[in-house]
């Protein structure tokens, strides 16, 4: 075998190894650079086969045919922005005119198989601004919570989200609360 070779082969045992043992060190690795891929390669039918692009506008349509060219394309939400995590990638997207952030909640499920990731959600920031957050693995297999966190009076990190976000209880926004739940569902430790 010549040393390519061999190189190869250690590079994808080590993926393995990454993958099986380390899941997060994987995804920072290896698992990143082929999802932004997939993600920038597959956005536009992605978003077409889900149903969330709007036909063009009339004047587009009218330009088209005055000046004798072929009727332009559906068009998919803009991404504003595409930010890798450590658990995975948030997408930010601009709605066109006439979408609504719910048919992207309810595609969220199709967009998870289409864009081969973990897990999907989304929310919206503010009108025809939504956030979509891809894991790209189980989050809550091994639950590490991260090293930096919200340092506000008051206000604690008590778990990890299943979006990889972490979730705190702040005292101040809510000085009281009733905790509810099933016998032995972690409410003494909450």
């Amino acid at each position: 075998m010549t040393w390519p070779t061999v190189l190869l082969l250690v590079v994808v045992a080590a993926a393995g190894l990454l993958r099986w043992r380390r899941p997060a060190w994987y995804w920072m690795t290896f698992g990143v650079t082929f999802a932004v891929v997939r993600v920038l390669v597959r956005y536009v039918s992605v978003m077409e086969a889900c149903g969330l692009t709007v036909p063009p506008s009339r004047w587009r349509l009218m330009l088209a045919r005055m000046t004798n060219r072929p009727a332009p394309e559906s068009r998919a939400p803009r991404i504003l922005r595409l930010r890798p995590t450590h658990t995975g990638l948030v997408l930010r997207l601009k709605l066109r005119p006439g979408q609504d952030a719910f048919d992207v909640a309810a595609a969220s499920d199709r967009l998870r198989h289409s864009f081969g990731m973990y897990g999907v959600t989304s929310r919206e920031l503010r009108s025809g601004v939504v956030e979509i957050r891809m894991t790209g693995y189980d989050v809550l297999k091994r639950v590490q919570m991260p090293t930096k966190t919200d340092t506000r009076p008051m206000c604690v990190p008590v778990a990890l989200r299943e979006d990889g976000s972490v979730h705190y209880r702040d005292y101040r926004a809510v000085p009281h609360g009733l905790t509810l739940g099933a016998t032995e569902s972690g409410k003494s430790v909450y």
